[in-house]
């Protein structure tokens, strides 16, 4: 429930178009590609691909390879290559100039093995931020 609380924003005086129509602009203006638009039903999808490598995480993985070699035994290391970073949004009325807004952000994450993982993105600051800047492009100052 916390973070669906998280997720969730409430926009009074805006329509669900006009709010639909800010939460696209706010979304390209950070980098991703809208995939899905049903405005009708108040869904908007997108994502933006990104470079998920780490240094340390590669100097850890090749670290174990000299380790195992100086053993005897093989080691196959496995980091952190590629990233989706993907959002979700979807509206509903609230009742008369209330519109509620969710929106949640996953990545997958893919190694140079080829395996992948899907991670929630589910710390505040990513809705938190995302909100904000919604309500400043309806304010008239884009960021």
């Amino acid at each position: 429930m916390a973070i669906r609380a998280r997720q969730s924003a409430r926009f009074s005086g805006v329509g669900e178009e006009r709010l639909l129509v800010e939460v696209t602009q706010v979304l390209q203006d950070l980098g991703f590609t809208i995939e899905e638009s049903a405005a009708p039903y108040g869904v908007l999808a997108g994502s933006k691909d990104r470079d998920a490598t780490e240094t340390g995480q590669v100097v850890g993985q090749v670290a174990l390879v000299v380790v195992f070699a100086l053993l005897g035994a093989h080691y196959n290391p496995t980091w952190d290559t590629d990233q989706v970073i993907r959002a979700t949004i979807t509206t509903r009325p609230l009742g008369r100039d209330e519109v509620g807004l969710r929106v949640s952000f996953e990545r997958i994450v893919t190694t140079n093995q080829g395996t992948s993982r899907a991670e929630e993105l589910t710390q505040e600051e990513f809705a938190s931020g995302f909100f904000d800047r919604v309500r400043s492009g309806l304010n008239g100052h884009r960021a």
